[in-house]
């Protein structure tokens, strides 16, 4: 099957607009059954993650 640049763009933005309303939707479904909390320590675990957690590193003073 032979498909022109336009139809292949069109599939895609199909696809990833699909995507992202399924994941919006998956999203705030699983924030409604787990609550508030889990979505507060899933961001805390994030910022842990990436360090920009506002509590000290103590192992910093071990070096």
């Amino acid at each position: 099957m032979n498909a022109n640049p336009r139809d292949r763009y069109l599939v895609f933005a199909l696809g990833a607009a699909t995507g992202s309303a399924i994941g919006l939707v998956i999203g705030a479904l699983a924030t409604f059954w787990l609550g508030d909390e889990a979505a507060d320590g899933l961001k805390r675990a994030l910022r842990r993650l990436f360090g920009r957690d506002d509590r000290v590193n103590f192992e910093l003073f071990l070096q």
